[in-house]
């Protein structure tokens, strides 16, 4: 197993996965947007496009996000 590695979603590609580490951010208005979307410590987050806009599964749902916004969320992933 590979050892675990905190990146932001910004720097993910399509099909891949983590848990959220936590959200980099003091702006409030980006927690309070990220919290709407269900993007929480623990929550698993897959990354289904990245390009023109990040899309991400999120249990159930799908939300989309600029790289702007995708840059505050970090994600625990194994690296290998």
């Amino acid at each position: 197993m590979g050892a675990k590695k905190e990146v932001p979603i910004n720097k993910l590609k399509k099909r891949q996965s983590g848990t959220v580490k936590k959200i980099n951010t003091m702006n409030t208005v980006t927690v309070q947007k990220l919290l709407a979307m269900g993007i929480v410590p623990g929550r698993i987050i897959h990354i289904i496009r990245t390009y023109a806009v990040y899309i991400l599964q999120i249990d159930n749902t799908e939300v989309a996000m600029d790289k702007e916004l995708a840059q505050n969320v970090i994600l625990m992933i194994n690296s290998l």
